[in-house]
């Protein structure tokens, strides 16, 4: 079983840079302007990554969020 300095040190050294791991990647996804969003969509969509309709759809969404 853990002691608590044990679970002190894993939260520290797992916990935090995980947090600030996260942070980054939700304002990195955000901070993406509309037009890089369309441009990375298209790209999916003439790879054959994702159908006709699921481009229509994440497109229809990107331009409602301008």
């Amino acid at each position: 079983m853990l002691g608590f300095r044990e679970l002190i040190i894993l939260v520290l050294f797992f916990g935090v840079p995980l947090a600030i791991g996260l942070v980054i990647w939700r304002t990195s996804r955000r901070a993406s302007s509309p037009a890089a969003r369309l441009a990375k969509l298209d790209q999916l969509r003439v790879s054959g990554k994702i159908t006709a309709a699921e481009y229509e759809r994440q497109r229809a969404s990107i331009i409602s969020g301008v």
